[in-house]
């Protein structure tokens, strides 16, 4: 039995097939937010489940001990995230290549192929942010909510190795370095002060866009251009004038708003880049 220690986790390996069954048999009776696949099970912490947890650690370090003749230092292991490893000997680690790119608020994971446990990982870790995946599950959006998820972003890519595989992130550390600056800026007490309050004196052209206050430049400029082609005198001119007139009037408002809207995200960016 093979054991490690990070920040967040705490590792198991182990050759052993039946000490393996045996530890992935208790996880998955005594806690309830697991992740499992064919070797391997990852625990995730839950308050309620403290004295489960200590438990399962203590019968851990019996193992340990008895096995390596070595005292095992499981301190505040109870808090940390639980993986277990089956390792097959002679057999190839796992390599996923994962692209990483940012865009406004968001971090996006890109992959070859669909991997449910990696992925599975990634919104464990990030619990309770807003995320997208695409129907093929190779790209998954993850919606960044404070300077605390840029550092886990940190620690993130600084690890290799994920229980039997290895993650390969190919990003661009420049972009990845300027991500972290501008939403630095955009979490500032100054920004935030200054660009609340011009963004509720334009409510009403989020409005006009079916947007919302807190929607993003690439949200309002989709909903726009989608306003755009209902909207357009040109599809609109075998109708009468009245349904004309109605029809103008509201392309020029969608065409007023967005520009005016277009400005203020200049605004933003100006300050940031600033």
């Amino acid at each position: 039995m093979h054991i490690t220690h990070t920040l967040e986790s705490l590792s198991i390996k182990t050759y052993d097939d039946k000490l393996f069954t045996e530890l992935s048999n208790m996880i998955n009776k005594n806690f309830q937010n697991t992740i499992s696949n064919k070797g391997r099970v990852i625990s995730f912490y839950e308050e309620n489940e403290m004295p489960q947890r200590k438990y399962f650690l203590k019968f851990i370090k019996k193992i340990y001990e008895k096995q390596n003749k070595d005292e095992l230092n499981i301190q505040f292991a109870e808090y940390k995230t639980i993986k277990l490893n089956y390792m097959q000997k002679n057999t190839l680690t796992n390599v996923i290549f994962a692209k990483v790119y940012f865009e406004d608020d968001e971090v996006i994971f890109r992959l070859r192929k669909s991997n449910n446990l990696f992925f599975g990982y990634l919104l464990q870790t990030f619990k309770n942010r807003e995320f997208k995946i695409n129907d093929s599950k190779t790209r998954l959006n993850i919606k960044i909510t404070s300077n605390g998820d840029c550092d886990i972003l940190n620690s993130l890519f600084e690890k290799k190795e994920y229980l039997d595989f290895i993650v390969d992130f190919d990003k661009d550390d420049e972009k990845f370095d300027k991500f972290k600056r501008n939403f630095k800026v955009k979490k500032s007490a100054k920004f935030i002060n200054r660009f609340s309050a011009l963004a509720s004196l334009l409510e009403d052209n989020f409005k006009v866009l079916d947007c919302k206050i807190d929607s993003s430049f690439d949200d309002i400029r989709q909903s726009y251009l989608d306003l755009v082609k209902i909207y357009h005198p040109d599809r609109h001119a075998n109708k009468s004038e009245n349904i004309k007139d109605v029809y103008r009037k509201k392309f020029e408002q969608i065409q007023n708003a967005y520009e005016s809207l277009k400005s203020f995200f200049k605004t933003q960016e100006n300050f940031i880049s600033a």
